[in-house]
């Protein structure tokens, strides 16, 4: 295809436009590709079509009015908060592993080094800032990521999972043995609560809301990578990284920059647990929890953002809900699973995604009617006016376009 051509959109049947090819003489071609151009719908990505800005506004609008409700009791508290900050976390594993692909178990690792780290900058030289120390924990570990993603970067499936477990267990003796950085037996304590312009957060009912912030702040951002071309190229590189690499995308770069962003938020989760409960150690960031991790992508779904807050908040409740029955807790975690696997395989989120576009354009037709049918009352005389007739005489319609019949063709 030549350059003149390679910018020129293409129909659903893959052909170019009618009146793009050659034949035709330079004035009959150059008006037919402009009125082809003017007339063929622009066909955009499945990710464009999905409006993430908006639903992020209905989200944080909900929680705000619904936690604080839900949050009648201090547990209740807790177990919002505690979702809230596994969501951040979640949301990084998406982009590692639902996005690239790579099943990183090194996680929860990457949680605990933002969490030491910002410790360890607030506790120490005079007391630094809450913000110096959660920028710290997470510059700190988008390096360790970066360092782990590039000595790995060949390792597929199975072998990268193996190599980031192995870093996740080398990484625990070195936290409970570098006690200068961590402290006694890998326990930080005293770290000082959360503050912002002289307020400390130190109520789970003022947490709430900055952990509501910080969240809202990572789904933006997950939010324009959906958007992006990396979102595209990661898929292609997970989907057949040989095809991909053919077809001019840096396999090998895509996923380590995934790996590294996603590690950076789950360094930033870690970092506000710490600050969060005053204390944390290696224990609180085990096996458990990156299966954990795992689970909550895989029960909310593995192909959008919002399987990450879902899968985080049936993570997070159901211990609760099955507190009457603690030591059936791990059938009950298998049937749950097991049920999500067969009944909806792409998870609780894509279950509720048909349902909820089908209200969402049904909402928006009926008030987007009611809203164009006021605005067009109330200014159609007004750009019947002046300016409707200066540009209706410079910008030509389709209806005042000449018709071409078979026997002038």
């Amino acid at each position: 295809m030549n350059a003149a051509g390679a910018g020129r959109p293409m129909d659903r049947g893959g052909g170019l436009p009618e009146g793009s090819a050659g034949g035709g003489t330079a004035g009959g071609g150059g008006s037919g590709r402009a009125g082809a151009m003017a007339g063929a719908a622009v066909v955009r990505p499945p990710d464009y079509r999905n409006r993430h800005f908006p639903a992020i506004v209905v989200f944080v609008a909900v929680v705000a009015l619904a936690g604080p409700a839900v949050a009648t009791s201090r547990s209740n508290q807790f177990l919002v908060n505690l979702w809230l900050v596994y969501s951040i976390a979640g949301l990084g594993f998406y982009l590692v592993f639902g996005l690239a692909g790579r099943f990183a178990f090194c996680q929860t690792f990457m949680m605990a080094l933002g969490g030491y780290t910002s410790a360890w900058v607030t506790r120490t030289g005079g007391g630094h800032s809450f913000l110096l120390g959660v920028t710290a924990a997470v510059v700190v570990t988008a390096l360790a990521a970066a360092v782990v993603g590039v000595l790995v970067r060949k390792a597929q499936h199975f072998y990268f999972a193996i190599a980031t477990f192995a870093v996740t267990q080398v990484g625990t003796i070195v936290f409970q043995q570098a006690t200068g950085f961590t402290g006694a037996n890998g326990q930080a304590v005293g770290i000082p609560p959360a503050s912002l312009f002289g307020h400390e957060f130190v109520q789970d009912g003022e947490v709430f809301w900055l952990f509501l912030g910080v969240l809202t702040a990572c789904l933006l951002l997950t939010a324009c990578i959906e958007r992006s071309p990396l979102r595209r190229e990661a898929i292609a590189a997970r989907e057949n990284g040989l095809v991909a690499s053919l077809g001019g995308v840096g396999v090998q770069r895509v996923q380590l920059v995934l790996f590294v962003l996603g590690s950076a938020l789950g360094g930033l989760s870690g970092s506000l647990i710490g600050h969060w409960q005053g204390v944390i150690g290696t224990d609180s960031f085990g096996i458990d929890l990156s299966i954990g991790i795992f689970l909550m992508l895989l029960l909310g779904g593995i192909d959008s953002i919002w399987g990450a807050l879902v899968g985080a908040a049936v993570y997070v409740a159901l211990p609760r809900l099955l507190s009457g029955i603690e030591q059936y807790s791990a059938i009950a975690y298998g049937v749950l699973l097991l049920i999500v696997v067969l009944a909806v395989p792409g998870g609780i989120a894509a279950a509720a995604r048909r349902p909820i576009r089908g209200l969402s354009a049904r909402f928006t037709e009926h008030f987007g009617q009611r809203i164009t049918q006021r605005f067009e009352g109330r200014f159609e005389g007004r750009f019947e006016g002046r300016f409707g007739r200066r540009f209706g005489r410079r910008l030509p319609t389709a209806a005042a376009a000449p018709e071409v019949t078979d026997a002038e063709s």
